[in-house]
C-alpha cells in the first residue's frame, strides 16, 4: 500500500487524538478542582501514577538520547548515525511529558518556576529539577538542526551544527547526573521504601538501568515506527543496540542480586509475600528473559525474539521506577493505593499526544534518512479519469478522522467526569472521629529532647498508678490513625483551668472547653457552623431579623453582627487570638480540622521554640505529634504501641 493512503497510520493517529481529547478534559477538571477530586492520592500515599509513570518512568525512557548520542559522537560508532536524530526527538518528547506529568502532580502547579529563584541547594528534588530544566533546553538545542534543516535556514543551521559536540557533552553529563540523582532521592525514604527494593546504590541502580531502558526504547521505537509507516525496520542496527541492552541488563542484574546478598536482604525473596512475587516478575521481564532473547542463537536472530525482549525490557524497567517510587512502599505502610481511572487516562492521554508530535515531525522535517510520505486518506479517493475530478471517501481523510477522534474524546471525557463527580465528593469528605480518652505515663528521655508515652489499659492502672495522666486520642487524619494528645499536661502548662481559652478559642453558648471536632468537622473541608433556624426560634420568629441583621440591610451573612457581640454569645466566645487565616472563608465557616490543628499547634510550638531559644527545634516537627503507629483501638481499652520521641 502507499504510504500516502496507509490506513494503519491514518486510524492509529484518531485513536491518539480519541485519547488526547479524553484526557485534555480530565486534566482541565483536574486543574480546576484540584488533586483530590480526581486522583485517588492521599496523605499517606502522595505520590501515584503520575509521579512512577510520568516522571520517573519517562526521564529513564528518554535515556536513549544521550546514550545513542554517546555511542556516535564520543564513540565514534558512526553506523549508528541514522537513528541519533529519532533517539534525541524521543528523548526531548519524554522530558516534555516529564514536565506535563510534574504540573498535573503539583498541587499548586504555577508554582513550578520558584526552583529556578528560590535555591535549596541541599535537596535532591532542587538538582532533579535543574537537571530536568537544563536538560531539556540542552534536547531542544540538539534537535534544533533538524527544525533548521527543514525551515532551509542556512546560518542558524550551521552556527548549531558547530555546538553539536558541546552540546552532546552537557547532554551527557546533564543526563548522567538526572538519573542517578532520581536514585539518590529515594536514599531519604528508607524507612519507606521495602528492602527488595531499598539499596544503598540506588544511584548507580538507576544509572545502569536507565542506559539498558534507553536501548530497548530506541528498538521499540523504531519497530513501532517501521510497522505504522511500512517500512522495513534496520534490524543489523537494532542486533547491535540489543545486544548492548544485553549486557547492560546483565550487569544491572548482578549489582541488584549482588547488593542484596551483601546486605543479607534475599531471604525476603522466600518470605512469598507479594513484594517477593512482584521483585521476581519485575527482574524477570527487565533483565533475564530480555536477556536471553538478545544473546540466544535461536532467538538473537529472530525477529519476534527482539521485538519481544524490547518490550519487555522497556515494561520491566518501567515497573522497577513505578516500584521504587510508589509501589514498594505500600508493602511498608501498610496503605492502599490503587489509581483512579482518571490518573490513567491523562497518564495516557499525555503519552498520546507525544506520538502525535512525533508522528507530525517525522513526517514535515528530516528526522529519518528517507521521509515517510505522508498519508492523506483512510482510503484512496476515487478519480474519473476523463474530467479528472475527485470524488468518493472525503469524509474519510486524515484531517476528519483526526478531528472526529478528538471530538469523542472530549465527549468521553465529560462523561467520565461527570461519573467520577459523586465519588469524587465522597472522597473529599472525611469526617473528624470524636477524641477518645486515654492513660497514659510519660517518661522522660535524657538528655535527647522529646519523650515516650506508654498508653496504658484499665488493668495496668490498677497495678502501678504511680505517674498516670488522662490524655486524648484525637484523629490524626491518616485512615484511622490517631494522634496522642496529653490534654492535661498542656492544661497545665499554660496556666490551669482558666487556660482554656488559649486553645478553645470558640466555644457553644454556655459550655466552655467545646470540643474542637464541634466546629471543625471535616478532616479537609471548610464546616459551615452557623444553624439559622435555631437562631431564628430562640430569638423570637422572623420578627426578630433585626437582632442580628441591621435595619435596611439585607438579610445576608455579611450584614449581620458578630457572633461574640455583647449583645449574642458575648462572654461564651473566647476572645482568644488564634492565627487561622480565614479572609478566604465566608462569614460562619470553620477551616478543616487539618488546617486548624497545625495551625494552632505548629504555631504554639514554633513560639515556644522562639522563646526559649532552643538550638534543635523538635516540637515544631510533624514527629512530634504524628508518632503512634495504631490504627483502631478497642472502645473500653486503649493500647498501642509505643510510640517514640522524633
Amino acid at each position: 500500500m502507499s504510504g500516502a493512503n496507509n490506513s494503519r497510520l491514518v486510524l492509529t493517529r484518531a485513536v491518539l487524538w480519541l485519547v488526547v481529547g479524553i484526557a485534555a478534559v480530565v486534566a482541565v477538571n483536574r486543574f480546576a478542582r484540584g488533586l483530590g477530586a480526581t486522583t485517588a492520592l492521599t496523605d499517606a500515599t502522595p505520590w501515584g501514577l503520575w509521579i512512577g509513570f510520568d516522571v520517573l518512568a519517562g526521564v529513564a525512557l528518554a535515556a536513549g538520547g544521550f546514550v545513542i548520542a554517546a555511542t556516535v559522537y564520543i564513540f565514534h560508532l558512526d553506523r549508528y548515525h541514522a537513528i541519533v536524530r529519532p533517539a534525541v526527538l524521543t528523548a526531548f518528547l519524554g522530558y516534555v511529558a516529564v514536565v506535563l506529568g510534574l504540573l498535573m502532580d503539583l498541587g499548586r502547579p504555577w508554582n513550578i518556576w520558584r526552583p529556578m529563584l528560590f535555591w535549596q541547594p541541599h535537596s535532591p528534588l532542587f538538582e532533579v529539577a535543574w537537571c530536568v530544566m537544563l536538560y531539556l533546553t540542552v534536547l531542544a538545542l540538539e534537535f534544533a538542526p533538524v527544525v533548521f534543516e527543514g525551515l532551509r535556514l542556512e546560518r542558524p543551521l550551521r552556527i548549531m551544527r558547530r555546538l553539536t559536540l558541546l552540546l552532546v557533552i552537557a547532554g551527557i553529563g546533564l543526563s548522567t547526573l538526572h538519573q542517578s540523582s532520581l536514585g539518590t532521592l529515594f536514599l531519604l525514604a528508607r524507612d519507606r521504601l521495602h528492602p527488595l527494593w531499598y539499596s544503598p546504590i540506588l544511584p548507580l541502580l538507576f544509572l545502569v538501568s536507565a542506559v539498558a531502558l534507553g536501548l530497548m526504547m530506541v528498538t521499540c521505537e523504531s519497530l513501532a515506527s517501521s510497522w505504522l509507516f511500512r517500512h522495513r525496520p534496520e534490524w543489523p542496527l537494532l542486533g547491535g543496540l540489543t545486544r548492548a541492552a544485553a549486557v547492560v541488563s546483565l550487569l544491572y542484574l548482578a549489582l541488584r542480586l549482588g547488593d542484596l546478598a551483601w546486605r543479607h536482604q534475599l531471604v525476603y525473596l522466600l518470605e512469598g509475600s507479594w513484594a517477593s512475587v512482584l521483585f521476581v516478575f519485575e527482574i524477570g521481564i527487565s533483565a533475564v528473559v530480555p536477556a536471553l532473547l538478545f544473546l540466544l542463537p535461536s532467538t538473537r536472530t529472530s525477529h519476534a525474539g527482539v521485538a519481544t525482549g524490547a518490550v519487555l525490557g522497556v515494561g520491566g524497567f518501567v515497573l522497577y521506577r513505578a516500584d521504587v517510587g510508589g509501589i514498594a512502599h505500600l508493602a511498608v505502610g501498610g496503605h492502599h493505593y490503587v489509581p483512579a481511572l482518571t490518573e490513567i487516562v491523562v497518564s495516557a492521554g499525555v503519552v498520546s499526544a507525544m506520538a502525535l508530535v512525533f508522528l507530525f515531525l517525522v513526517e514535515r522535517f528530516p528526522v529519518w534518512e528517507e521521509r515517510p510520505q505522508v498519508p492523506g486518506h483512510f482510503t484512496a479517493p476515487m478519480r474519473d479519469r476523463v474530467t479528472g475530478t475527485f470524488f468518493g471517501g472525503p469524509w474519510f481523510s486524515r484531517a476528519h478522522l483526526g478531528a472526529a477522534g478528538l471530538a469523542l474524546g472530549m465527549v468521553l471525557g465529560v462523561a467520565l467526569v461527570e461519573a467520577d463527580a459523586p465519588t469524587s465528593a465522597a472522597a473529599r469528605l472525611r469526617p473528624v472521629p470524636a477524641a477518645r480518652t486515654a492513660l497514659i505515663r510519660e517518661v522522660k528521655r535524657n538528655p535527647s529532647p522529646g519523650h515516650r508515652l506508654e498508653v496504658l489499659s484499665p488493668e495496668q492502672v490498677t497495678q502501678d498508678p504511680d505517674g498516670i495522666e488522662a490524655a486524648l486520642l484525637v484523629g490524626g487524619g491518616r485512615n484511622g490513625r490517631v494522634v496522642l494528645f496529653p490534654h492535661q499536661a498542656h492544661q497545665q502548662r499554660l496556666g490551669g483551668p482558666a487556660s482554656c481559652g488559649k486553645c478553645h478559642h470558640r466555644n457553644l453558648r454556655h459550655d466552655r472547653g467545646t470540643p474542637c471536632t464541634a466546629c471543625h468537622r471535616d478532616m479537609y473541608a471548610a464546616t459551615d457552623t452557623f444553624a439559622h433556624q435555631p437562631h431564628v426560634e430562640g430569638l423570637g420568629g422572623n420578627a426578630s431579623c433585626t437582632k442580628c441583621h441591621q435595619a435596611g440591610t439585607a438579610p445576608a451573612r455579611a450584614s449581620a453582627r458578630a457572633c461574640d457581640a455583647p449583645a449574642c454569645h458575648g462572654g461564651d466566645v473566647s476572645t482568644a487570638a488564634v492565627a487561622i487565616n480565614r479572609s478566604k472563608l465566608p462569614a460562619g465557616y470553620a477551616p478543616g480540622y487539618r488546617r486548624a490543628m497545625h495551625t494552632l499547634c505548629i504555631g504554639c510550638h514554633t513560639r515556644h521554640e522562639q522563646k526559649t531559644k532552643v538550638t534543635t527545634p523538635y516540637l515544631s516537627r510533624c514527629t512530634t505529634c504524628h508518632r503512634d503507629r495504631a490504627v483502631e483501638p478497642e472502645p473500653a481499652t486503649v493500647v498501642v504501641a509505643r510510640l517514640e520521641a522524633p
